[in-house]
């Protein structure tokens, strides 16, 4: 029997990927399908819980609705205000979540199968080479060393949050590799956590660059 809620932890860029396999999967064919809802959130809060519950509940044109959604960091309130949704959804629905691994609250987790990627391999990030190199020098290095990093980072003003938002992506795709091939990976978790708290202030309408990237220079461990 088709589970109705499905969880994949990753990085933001493979949405793109994830929509295509959940497409076939779950056989919702066609690029206008209207019961194909692809939604993704730099900062998902109550609000969007509440809206995303009200199109939920609406009538569906095939009986069947298929919600691929994107969170790259969510709140405790808006994680709450989700568990009657998961828990108790409109026959026909399906959800899949993409998300950074370890944000969910273990309430919220349980109602949520793994999502059964289909194919031989696990997508490859879109990440460029470049944006993953720096990210990895930086988690290699000490905090002197990656305070100047981020002074080249934000050293050209134009496009600013765009290189910090690809830079932040890159730490997450290479500590969810780790996580992904440790035993334990209780650090590399934590890391991860930290890395989507900063995603979301990322989200706010004027953040401060520098503080933000600061905080992971000085609180993420060195990983070699």
């Amino acid at each position: 029997m088709q589970h109705h809620a499905y969880i994949y932890e990753g990085s933001q860029d493979l949405l793109e990927p994830l929509l295509a396999d959940a497409k076939k999967q779950f056989n919702f064919v066609g690029d206008n399908n209207p019961d194909l809802h692809v939604l993704s959130f730099e900062k998902f809060g109550i609000e969007d819980s509440h809206e995303l519950t009200r199109s939920a509940q609406l009538k569906s044109v095939s009986g069947r609705s298929l919600f691929i959604l994107g969170i790259a960091s969510i709140n405790t309130q808006a994680q709450q205000a989700l568990l009657k949704l998961f828990e108790e959804p409109q026959p026909g629905i399906i959800f899949v979540l993409l998300v950074p691994p370890g944000i969910l609250l273990p309430t919220l987790r349980s109602r949520l199968m793994s999502y059964p990627w289909q194919g031989p391999t696990l997508p490859q990030s879109s990440m460029a080479r470049s944006d993953l190199a720096i990210a990895k020098e930086f988690l290699s290095g000490a905090y002197k060393a990656r305070s100047a990093q981020v002074a080249t980072l934000l050293k050209d003003e134009e496009n600013t949050k765009e290189r910090v938002r690809s830079f932040i992506s890159a730490l997450e795709e290479i500590l969810y590799a780790k996580l992904e091939s440790s035993k334990g990976g209780k650090e590399y978790r934590m890391s991860l956590e930290d890395i989507s708290k900063v995603r979301g202030y990322l989200a706010d309408q004027s953040p401060s660059l520098k503080m933000l990237l600061e905080h992971l220079a000085a609180t993420l461990p060195a990983f070699s």
